[in-house]
């Protein structure tokens, strides 16, 4: 059974739509950030859409530069180039972390309207520098946190002005996103698409009945190549969209009965127990280190392994998923440093969510021992033979 990849929805478990409401929702979760004022979109970057448009009504004199880290997801560009934003560049070492004399150079010499941030795979990666963002604040600057890779963190996104991030990485809904701010939020005009729910909706109860239905290997086979063709379009939908479409009834209904310290304790429980695991290893390692992971549970377990490719496609052939994040976009390829070259080409996510137990850690983790053994074996015989 395949372990990863995006969800998978049981069709019998689907509400009706009458059950959700997308208008007087909220989600615990979100109340963490202390701001009074949170819409739900349908998409991370359409909240990130929504908070430009909020930042531009709240600040109209505001000056439309942002600083972004380069190492960054290349769909979060998208609004920001869509909004007439100009974007500029802050770097990030190995440890995902920012430099401050940097920052603050940038600061000077740029001053931008907007500091976007990124706590990186459930640690507080901005800790040693939270400190410094009342001064930046009282120069004028906006901070936006985007925690769609750090939601059940506690800590972070209270002293940003805005808070954005994607619900639909986080749980098995067709749609979901969200944006949270002390200052208003644009409502008028943002509507849920429904054609785009209901086909997302297909899609992931279409993998469920592919995973789990009846059917020959050829037939399963089949129905998953064009599940992944169907996934490729409906993300290059998004990628296109310029409206901010509201989180669908649907999802709404599905979110409200969730159970978020559940998934956020499996999370937590899966990612203890394969990080564990992974000491002592050649060929991967953790990202973060032990003491500031302690107690987290991340949207993935993020590792950097010596052949990235090889050891993907190792893990596909047995039904692993670990997506890379993030591919290269056009708009920071000519800006990277050495690190951040380092991170794009080596940062692999293990798979560690609520729909997994210890079983499939365990299986995980063989796999993984496996391929520590056949591939010090192999490169040790080839260095014997230099020899």
């Amino acid at each position: 059974m395949e372990i990863g990849s995006i969800y998978e929805i049981n069709p019998q478990g689907i509400p009706h739509k009458e059950e959700g409401d997308s208008w007087g929702f909220a989600l615990g979760g979100t109340e963490k950030y202390g701001k009074k004022n949170v819409v739900f979109t349908m998409s991370g970057r359409a909240a990130i859409a929504l908070a430009l448009r909020s930042i531009a009504k709240n600040r109209p004199e505001i000056e439309k530069k942002c600083l972004l880290p380069a190492y960054m997801c290349d769909t979060v560009f998208f609004p920001f180039e869509q909004e007439g934003w100009r974007i500029y560049f802050y770097h990030v070492n190995k440890k995902l972390e920012a430099d401050e004399e940097e920052l603050s150079r940038l600061m000077e010499r740029i001053r931008p309207g907007l500091l976007f941030i990124h706590a990186y795979y459930g640690v507080d990666t901005w800790k040693p520098m939270r400190s410094l963002f009342q001064r930046w604040k009282a120069q004028g600057v906006c901070i936006m946190e985007d925690v769609t890779q750090s939601y059940y963190l506690e800590g972070i996104g209270k002293e940003a002005d805005y808070v954005v991030g994607s619900l639909r990485k986080w749980y098995p809904v067709p749609d979901g996103g969200f944006a949270a701010s002390g200052e208003p939020l644009i409502r008028v005009g943002i509507h849920p698409e429904e054609e785009f729910t209901e086909k997302r909706m297909e899609l992931l109860t279409e993998k469920w009945e592919y995973l789990y239905g009846a059917g020959k290997p050829e037939e399963k086979k089949e129905m998953k190549r064009d599940f992944l063709k169907k996934n490729r379009e409906m993300e290059e939908w998004l990628d296109r969209y310029k409206g901010i479409g509201g989180i669908s009834g649907l999802s709404a209904g599905m979110l409200s009965k969730v159970n978020e310290e559940e998934c956020r304790n499996k999370r937590k429980e899966n990612y203890r127990y394969l990080y564990g695991r992974l000491r002592g290893k050649r060929q991967l390692w953790p990202i973060l280190s032990d003491d500031e992971d302690r107690g987290t549970a991340p949207l993935y377990l993020a590792v950097y392994a010596k052949d990235r490719e090889e050891l993907q496609s190792f893990l596909i052939k047995h039904d692993i998923y670990a997506p890379v994040l993030w591919p290269v976009g056009r708009e920071n390829r000519d800006c990277l440093t050495e690190d951040e070259k380092y991170i794009y080409r080596h940062m692999l996510a293990l798979p560690i969510d609520q729909r997994y137990g210890r079983q499939e850690m365990e299986r995980i983790e063989g796999v993984l021992d496996e391929y520590e053994l056949l591939t010090n074996r192999t490169r040790n015989s080839k260095l014997l033979k230099e020899i």
